[in-house]
């Protein structure tokens, strides 16, 4: 008889139905994410890349939003170094920007800490239920100028 072939469960996309659909799913964990700002003051929609260090040293990576007419000023990042750390859990907030709804926040919670809120705390707050399995193997969503929604791959491998 052979093995089932596991399944990620996944949770979303949370948010709108603007742009495009993408999705990163990874071979290896996601390692590295940066969180790009726009603006002075960081209140205006954020994008993010995301990336994962394949076996032989090159990076799978993947970057969503920020190309809209704003310039990219500041970035954030979240390392996951540890081999014992994986990303768990992500939160955040939805407002409107240029008469859009878009990602405006964003938290990442792994089994050891939480890494943010990144960028504008208002709007409408998103928090996804835990996924059972809880360990977040990839990003999903929808995106154009900026991050109109976002969900996660979820997995126990």
């Amino acid at each position: 008889m052979a093995a089932a072939i596991p399944m990620d469960k996944i949770a979303g996309p949370f948010g709108f139905s603007g742009g495009d659909f993408w999705s990163f799913r990874p071979v290896n964990k996601i390692n590295q994410i940066l969180i790009h700002y726009s603006g002075d003051s960081g209140d205006n929609p954020i994008a993010l890349t995301f990336s994962s260090t394949r076996d032989d040293g090159s990076k799978d990576t993947i970057k969503v939003g920020g190309a809209g007419p704003e310039r990219i000023i500041k970035t954030d990042m979240v390392n996951i170094d540890n081999a014992d750390e994986h990303l768990e859990h992500i939160s955040g907030t939805f407002g409107i920007h240029l008469d859009v709804k878009v990602l405006r926040s964003i938290k990442f919670t792994t089994n050891l800490k939480d890494y943010g809120p990144f960028g504008h705390t208002d709007g409408e707050t998103f928090h996804p239920v835990h996924v059972v399995p809880n360990k977040i193997v990839g990003f999903l969503g929808r995106s154009g100028f900026y991050i109109d929604a976002i969900g996660t791959y979820n997995s126990d491998k």
